[in-house]
């Protein structure tokens, strides 16, 4: 089994963007653009694969015809990506100054996680995307969102892990905890242990694997989360101790997705494999599992109605049923249903997160 040839240039755009220089592929002038382009919008990384295309050299050819098509009008809509999401980041950057001088002035302080810290670890921090701003307020949650409350702000409780609430059109995810820790028992060790040593960057790492390895199971990983881990290991490599991160991602029964994560970020991307714990899992089963992420086996949209939208679940977890073992191998394949199942009764609007009807709503 191997990459596609647009997985595998997308991959290299990538590399070039962040500092690394992957070799090309031969076939490169076969590449299908516009799925090369739809590849990266859904991975949150396509200014990153335009400015990789810059850099590749291969913008300097004017005079080519890459795959047979004039790319000039491609390369002006991918371009054109480019110019929103520095403004949305700037947008999102003076929201969070703003949240967070606001819960100082009420003795509260803030960790913002994800987004803009992470952005630092990019070589061009406005190219990294995010939908959201994601806060944590440690044990000053609950009167975090009714200070939001009591100015008027609509806080929705619907999520396990956080409220959500909106300033200035920017979502804000307010977390009560890191993971969803009734979905999965292994969510509760992690969680626990990322609680008790939030100023360790080994911890930080070991959140952001496990993030993007429960987006994995659950619907879709990106790129994206893959490739934050790779630049914040990067970063904050004489401070992550690559011995306690694979011990706790073996006790959480992860040490598939964490080398999904290493597979990626050394095979395709150009980081250090010094970075990592050394791999366990078979290679078939990683470039399975990095195909999947770039483009996911299961590609169904969301239908618009509720019987519809349980059903399309129940399909996308046996079709996902694979990636089990990779995240939870600690847990049955069956308990892990029944847990889900009981988070999803415990707040019953999850069961319809990503239904048509509501995100056009």
């Amino acid at each position: 089994m191997k990459l596609t040839l647009t997985q595998n240039t997308l991959l290299c755009l990538v590399s070039h963007a962040v500092g690394f220089s992957k070799p090309l592929p031969d076939e490169i002038y076969e590449t299908d653009w516009d799925m090369l382009i739809r590849a990266a919008v859904r991975n949150g990384v396509a200014p990153l694969a335009f400015t990789g295309y810059v850099k590749s050299g291969l913008n300097d050819d004017h005079n080519c015809k890459l795959n047979g098509k004039d790319l000039r009008r491609l390369k002006l809509t991918w371009m054109g990506l480019e110019i929103p999401q520095r403004k949305n980041y700037q947008h999102q950057l003076k929201v969070l100054q703003k949240i967070t001088t606001f819960y100082e002035n009420h003795g509260i302080k803030v960790h913002a996680i994800k987004g803009y810290p992470l952005s630092l670890c990019y070589p061009d921090p406005e190219l990294r995307t995010s939908s959201d701003i994601d806060i944590y307020c440690g044990k000053d949650y609950k009167r975090s969102n009714e200070l939001m409350e009591q100015k008027g702000v609509k806080v929705d409780y619907s999520e396990h892990k956080h409220s959500t609430f909106s300033i200035n059109g920017i979502a804000i995810e307010n977390h009560h905890s890191f993971l969803n820790v009734h979905a999965h028992p292994s969510s509760r060790l992690v969680e626990q242990w990322i609680e008790d040593n939030l100023d360790s960057h080994t911890a930080i790492l070991l959140y952001l694997i496990r993030h993007s390895a429960e987006n994995f199971t659950a619907s879709q990983a990106t790129l994206r989360q893959v490739l934050d881990c790779g630049l914040y290991a990067q970063r904050y490599q004489d401070f992550i101790d690559c011995g306690i991160l694979k011990e706790s991602a073996e006790e959480a029964g992860m040490i598939g997705y964490m080398d999904t994560v290493t597979f990626i970020c050394t095979e395709y991307l150009g980081f250090s494999d010094s970075l990592f714990p050394p791999l366990n899992t078979e290679r078939e089963t990683l470039i399975r599992a990095a195909a999947d992420i770039i483009e996911p086996e299961f590609n169904e949209e969301h239908p618009s109605s509720i019987p519809s939208e349980i059903r399309y679940k129940l399909r996308r977890w046996n079709k996902n049923r694979w990636k089990h073992d990779m995240v939870y191998a600690n847990e049955s394949l069956i308990g892990s249903f029944i847990s889900q199942m009981w988070s999803h009764l415990l707040k019953p609007s999850t069961i319809l997160y990503g239904l048509k009807a509501e995100r056009s709503s």
